[in-house]
C-alpha cells in the first residue's frame, strides 16, 4: 500500500473552488485500475484500460459532507497515466455524467507541476468542469446556492439504504437547515484546494465510513432545531 499511496499522492487533484464556497473536501476514496474494470463508487462507468496507451488509472471519489441542494456527496476525477509517469487523459463527473479535462481553448491538459489535474468545482454543486467559464451556462447554477439551496433534503443512495435512514420530518428539517446556513451567492472567482496527503484513503474505507459521516451530520441537524 506504501507504493500505492505514493501514487496516490502523486496524481491528487487540485480542486478550485468558489472563494464563498461553504463545503470543503473532507476525504478521497482512491482506487487505482491496471485493467478493465467496473468501477465500484461511480457503477455506471467501466473504467478501460488500453495497456498500448496507459498503465494504470487513478479513480479518486470526493467526499463532502453537504451539497448546496442535499446532505452529502461526491464527485469523480480520473487520471490516466503512461508508462513513463505522464499523464495521458483526465476525466471528471458532472452531473451524473463524465467530461474531458482539457483546455479549452487549445485542448490541452491542465496540470498543476507536471502531475496534479486542475480542475473546476461548480460551486455549492461541485460537479466538475475544466473551465469556470462553462459553470454560467448551466441551469439554475446561480438559484441552486440559494432560493432553491436545500431542496432534495437527504438523498439515500441504493448501497446505503440500510444504514442511512430519512423520514418526512428530517428531510423538511435539512432543506431547512442547508438554506439557511448555507445558501450563499458565488462570488465566481476561485482558489485552489489541496486535500492533505493523509485523507487519501482506499475507496473501500471510504465507502464504510460514509453511513457514520451522514449520520453525523443528521445528528448537528436534528440537534440545531431540538435545542
Amino acid at each position: 500500500m506504501n507504493k500505492d499511496f505514493e501514487i496516490l499522492a502523486a496524481y491528487k487533484p487540485v480542486v478550485m473552488q468558489d472563494k464563498k464556497e461553504p463545503f470543503s473536501i473532507t476525504a478521497m476514496g482512491c482506487t487505482i485500475f491496471r485493467e478493465t474494470k467496473r468501477s465500484s463508487s461511480f457503477p455506471k462507468r467501466e473504467i478501460v484500460i488500453n495497456r498500448e496507451e496507459v498503465d494504470f488509472a487513478i479513480e479518486y471519489a470526493i467526499w463532502y459532507d453537504f451539497d448546496i441542494q442535499h446532505l452529502y456527496e461526491l464527485e469523480h476525477v480520473w487520471v490516466y497515466v503512461k508508462q513513463d509517469g505522464t499523464v495521458k487523459k483526465v476525466e471528471a463527473s458532472f452531473h451524473g455524467k463524465f467530461l474531458n479535462m482539457v483546455d479549452l481553448d487549445h485542448g490541452e491538459l491542465i496540470l498543476k507541476d507536471g502531475t496534479h489535474p486542475v480542475v473546476y468545482a461548480q460551486p455549492g454543486k461541485h460537479a466538475l468542469v475544466p473551465d469556470p467559464r462553462v459553470i454560467r451556462i448551466i441551469p439554475d447554477w446561480l438559484e441552486s446556492c440559494q432560493e432553491k439551496a436545500g431542496m432534495d433534503g437527504v438523498l439515500v443512495q441504493d448501497m446505503f439504504e440500510d444504514q442511512i435512514h430519512t423520514d418526512d420530518d428530517l428531510q423538511k428539517m435539512t432543506e431547512t437547515y442547508i438554506k439557511e446556513v448555507f445558501g450563499f451567492c458565488p462570488s465566481m472567482e476561485f482558489e485552489p484546494f489541496i486535500l492533505e496527503d493523509e485523507k487519501l484513503m482506499t475507496w473501500d474505507d471510504l465507502k464504510k465510513s460514509i453511513p457514520e459521516r451522514v449520520n453525523r451530520q443528521i445528528d448537528i441537524i436534528r440537534a440545531h432545531f431540538n435545542n
